[in-house]
Protein backbone atom coordinates (compact mmCIF):
# COMPACT_ATOMS: atom_id res chain seq x y z
CA UNK A 1 0.00 0.00 0.00
CA UNK A 2 1.44 3.25 -0.65
CA UNK A 3 1.58 5.84 2.21
CA UNK A 4 2.33 8.97 0.18
CA UNK A 5 4.82 11.08 3.37
CA UNK A 6 3.78 14.74 4.40
CA UNK A 7 6.98 16.02 6.01
CA UNK A 8 7.01 16.36 9.36
CA UNK A 9 3.22 15.97 9.97
CA UNK A 10 3.01 11.63 9.06
CA UNK A 11 1.66 9.61 5.81
CA UNK A 12 -1.44 9.18 4.34
CA UNK A 13 -4.16 10.18 6.83
CA UNK A 14 -2.03 9.41 9.79
CA UNK A 15 -0.84 12.40 11.77
CA UNK A 16 1.90 12.36 14.76
CA UNK A 17 -0.14 13.32 17.47
CA UNK A 18 -3.18 10.84 17.02
CA UNK A 19 -3.69 8.47 19.73
CA UNK A 20 -2.77 5.03 19.69
CA UNK A 21 -6.52 3.97 18.90
CA UNK A 22 -7.09 6.32 15.86
CA UNK A 23 -3.54 4.98 14.66
CA UNK A 24 -4.95 1.29 14.50
CA UNK A 25 -8.31 2.23 13.62
CA UNK A 26 -6.71 3.93 10.78
CA UNK A 27 -4.21 0.93 9.95
CA UNK A 28 -7.29 -0.94 10.06
CA UNK A 29 -5.17 -4.75 10.45
CA UNK A 30 -4.19 -6.83 12.93
CA UNK A 31 -0.95 -5.83 15.13
CA UNK A 32 0.63 -6.40 17.56
CA UNK A 33 1.55 -4.43 20.74
CA UNK A 34 5.33 -4.36 22.07
CA UNK A 35 8.12 -2.30 24.55
CA UNK A 36 11.28 -1.52 22.49
CA UNK A 37 13.34 -1.51 25.38
CA UNK A 38 13.04 -2.25 28.89
CA UNK A 39 12.74 1.31 29.84
CA UNK A 40 9.97 2.44 27.23
CA UNK A 41 6.77 3.71 29.19
CA UNK A 42 4.57 3.16 26.27
CA UNK A 43 4.33 0.44 23.51
CA UNK A 44 4.78 0.52 19.89
CA UNK A 45 2.52 -1.44 17.56
CA UNK A 46 3.78 -3.37 14.57
CA UNK A 47 0.99 -4.07 11.66
CA UNK A 48 2.86 -6.84 9.75
CA UNK A 49 0.30 -7.24 6.98
CA UNK A 50 1.27 -3.84 6.42
CA UNK A 51 4.93 -3.44 7.10
CA UNK A 52 4.22 -0.44 9.47
CA UNK A 53 5.42 0.12 12.87
CA UNK A 54 3.84 2.54 14.86
CA UNK A 55 5.57 4.28 17.40
CA UNK A 56 4.40 6.42 20.61
CA UNK A 57 5.61 9.07 22.65
CA UNK A 58 5.23 8.30 27.14
CA UNK A 59 1.26 9.41 26.60
CA UNK A 60 0.13 7.27 23.62
CA UNK A 61 0.30 9.86 20.95
CA UNK A 62 2.24 9.23 17.41
CA UNK A 63 5.60 10.29 16.92
CA UNK A 64 7.23 7.97 14.12
CA UNK A 65 5.93 5.90 11.54
CA UNK A 66 8.30 3.13 10.31
CA UNK A 67 7.56 1.73 6.82
CA UNK A 68 9.12 -1.43 4.85
CA UNK A 69 8.07 -4.02 2.32
CA UNK A 70 5.09 -4.76 1.60
CA UNK A 71 4.29 -1.40 2.24
CA UNK A 72 5.30 1.77 -0.22
CA UNK A 73 6.46 4.58 1.95
CA UNK A 74 6.18 7.49 -1.48
CA UNK A 75 8.00 10.88 -1.28
CA UNK A 76 7.21 13.35 -4.62
CA UNK A 77 5.42 10.25 -5.34
CA UNK A 78 8.82 8.07 -5.63
CA UNK A 79 8.43 4.80 -3.42
CA UNK A 80 11.66 5.00 -1.40
CA UNK A 81 12.16 0.95 -1.20
CA UNK A 82 12.42 0.90 -4.61
CA UNK A 83 15.25 3.13 -5.17
CA UNK A 84 18.98 3.03 -4.50
CA UNK A 85 20.24 3.90 -1.45
CA UNK A 86 22.56 6.56 -3.38
CA UNK A 87 18.82 7.23 -5.32
CA UNK A 88 17.25 8.26 -1.93
CA UNK A 89 20.11 10.16 -0.65
CA UNK A 90 20.27 12.38 -4.26
CA UNK A 91 16.26 12.75 -3.62
CA UNK A 92 16.50 13.70 -0.18
CA UNK A 93 19.30 15.91 -0.48
CA UNK A 94 17.69 17.81 -3.16
CA UNK A 95 14.95 19.03 -0.35
CA UNK A 96 17.41 19.01 2.59
CA UNK A 97 20.86 20.24 1.77
CA UNK A 98 21.90 19.20 5.14
CA UNK A 99 20.58 15.42 5.17
CA UNK A 100 22.83 13.42 7.51
CA UNK A 101 24.49 10.73 6.16
CA UNK A 102 25.17 7.44 8.33
CA UNK A 103 26.83 3.73 8.33
CA UNK A 104 23.59 2.46 7.76
CA UNK A 105 21.14 5.16 6.26
CA UNK A 106 20.50 8.77 6.06
CA UNK A 107 18.60 11.46 7.99
CA UNK A 108 16.93 14.38 7.05
CA UNK A 109 15.41 16.06 10.55
CA UNK A 110 14.20 18.97 8.18
CA UNK A 111 11.83 16.54 6.22
CA UNK A 112 11.12 14.28 9.14
CA UNK A 113 12.11 11.39 7.27
CA UNK A 114 15.24 8.72 7.63
CA UNK A 115 16.20 5.33 5.67
CA UNK A 116 17.94 2.56 6.70
CA UNK A 117 19.92 1.11 4.33
CA UNK A 118 22.32 -1.98 6.17
CA UNK A 119 25.05 -2.25 2.62
CA UNK A 120 24.67 1.58 2.52
CA UNK A 121 28.63 1.92 3.38
CA UNK A 122 29.61 -1.34 1.06
CA UNK A 123 27.80 -1.00 -1.62
CA UNK A 124 25.57 2.77 -1.97
CA UNK A 125 23.62 0.57 -4.94
CA UNK A 126 21.65 -1.15 -2.14
CA UNK A 127 18.23 -0.89 -1.80
CA UNK A 128 16.57 0.97 1.54
CA UNK A 129 14.94 -1.80 3.92
CA UNK A 130 13.15 0.40 5.68
CA UNK A 131 11.69 4.41 6.22
CA UNK A 132 11.02 5.96 9.35
CA UNK A 133 9.19 9.17 9.24
CA UNK A 134 8.82 11.15 12.43
CA UNK A 135 7.89 14.26 14.09
CA UNK A 136 9.82 17.52 14.88
CA UNK A 137 12.12 16.41 17.57
CA UNK A 138 12.26 13.05 17.38
CA UNK A 139 16.02 12.12 17.03
CA UNK A 140 16.50 15.28 19.95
Amino acid sequence: MNYEISPLEGVRGIRFGMNFQAVRSLVGIDFKSFKRTASAVFPCDHFSEAGVFAYYDANGALEALELAEPAAPTFDGVNLLGLSFESVLALLESKDASVSKEADGAISLALGVSVYAPQALKDPTANCESVVVFKRGYYD
